[in-house]
């Protein structure tokens, strides 16, 4: 079995599910998960503001051409389900939604693949009084056997910055300027 990057994959997946256990950490928090996979396609995404949260879940069947409603809690199960492939490689193409992912992988060989998006943007303030924004922005290819793993290296073998793809990347806004401080002495 190669691994790559299951570790990476799951250290998101446990970042998004304690950003939903706990709501308040932050300000404000705007994720989405969407997962394509030979069992459906999820699309999952939420807004979490001031401590409360609400968000949407759907699934898919495109054997079917059915969508199905589901609640938002059920995506960090749906998402430990990715985890059953045998290799799990973070994507650093150009292509930016779930579809073309997969259809770069599958253009490079690879045979039922699964692909997972996660984003995630966090907003708080810190007792200075400083913003702070967090950016992640990942994509893994599931490969359900090791063998593959030749099939989709040219997705992956760039491991240089990213402007699109990212995890944790952070803004932070200069110091706030307080009216006393700007009018100087008296």
């Amino acid at each position: 079995m190669v691994d790559v990057d299951r570790e990476n994959y799951q250290d998101i997946v446990q970042d998004l599910s304690g950003i939903l256990a706990q709501p308040g950490t932050y300000d404000q928090v705007v994720w989405k998960l969407e997962y394509l996979s030979l069992h459906g396609w999820y699309h999952f995404y939420g807004l979490i503001r001031n401590g409360e949260s609400s968000g949407i879940g759907h699934r898919y069947d495109s054997i079917r051409g059915e969508a199905t409603n589901l609640s938002p809690d059920e995506c960090i199960s749906v998402a430990l389900a990715f985890n059953t492939n045998a290799s799990i490689v973070a994507y650093s193409g150009s292509n930016a939604t779930s579809t073309a992912i997969l259809e770069d992988a599958e253009s490079e060989g690879a045979v039922d693949v699964d692909v997972i998006r996660v984003a995630i943007e966090t907003r708080e303030t810190e007792p200075s009084g400083r913003r702070v924004m967090s950016v992640t922005d990942t994509a893994f290819i599931g490969l359900p056997l090791p063998n593959q793993i030749s099939s989709v290296k040219r997705l992956w073998v760039d491991r240089g910055p990213s402007l699109k793809w990212c995890r944790d990347r952070r803004f932070i806004s200069s110091l706030p300027v307080f009216a006393k401080d700007a009018v100087g002495p008296t």
